[in-house]
């Protein structure tokens, strides 16, 4: 018996293949943590997707409603920035049809399951501001002795100035 794990993210939609053009299904899902990869875990993920039997393939459409873990660029601390997640992707079937030279996600015909997750990270991982912040007014480090000013005041003198730019601060003061 192999050590493979299943990502939750996997769905059964063989059904598609023998059912009419244009036959959907609606799924919800509801997970209060999910670890979508190694790099990234959602908390929750919420929300719906629709799945479409296409004359290409399997159309899955839907929105998800969660936050991301990441690290603050100011103070570097954990923090959990929201995200919408909207899904909109085809997953060709059969494999050899999808084009060639893009990115694109097939549907195993033979198992009948689309893993939603490896596309869930790629939209969470787009979704993720640049600069994401554990709150707006964060104060982040001490640029002196590296203390997260959000936490106490570090005491060092803000009004330092590297001697090489002396010079300038003298013309400022005149």
């Amino acid at each position: 018996m192999s050590n493979t794990n299943f990502s939750r993210l996997r769905f059964n939609f063989g059904f598609l293949l023998e059912a009419p053009l244009g036959t959907s299904r609606l799924n919800e899902i509801s997970y209060p943590t999910i670890q979508v990869s190694e790099d990234v875990t959602l908390t929750p993920l919420q929300g719906q997707f629709t799945a479409t039997r296409t004359s290409e393939g399997v159309y899955v459409d839907g929105r998800f409603q969660t936050s991301i873990h990441t690290e603050c660029v100011r103070c570097l601390e954990d923090t959990l920035v929201p995200i919408i997640i909207q899904l909109d992707e085809l997953f060709y079937y059969p494999p050899e049809e999808a084009p060639k030279g893009e990115d694109t996600y097939t549907f195993d015909g033979e198992t009948g399951f689309i893993d939603l997750a490896p596309l869930v990270r790629e939209l969470s991982l787009l979704e993720t501001p640049m600069q994401p912040l554990c709150k707006s007014d964060c104060l982040g480090l001490c640029m002196v002795c590296g203390q997260n000013l959000n936490e106490a005041d570090c005491g060092c003198k803000a009004d330092e100035i590297d001697p090489r730019f002396a010079k300038l601060r003298s013309l400022l003061e005149e």
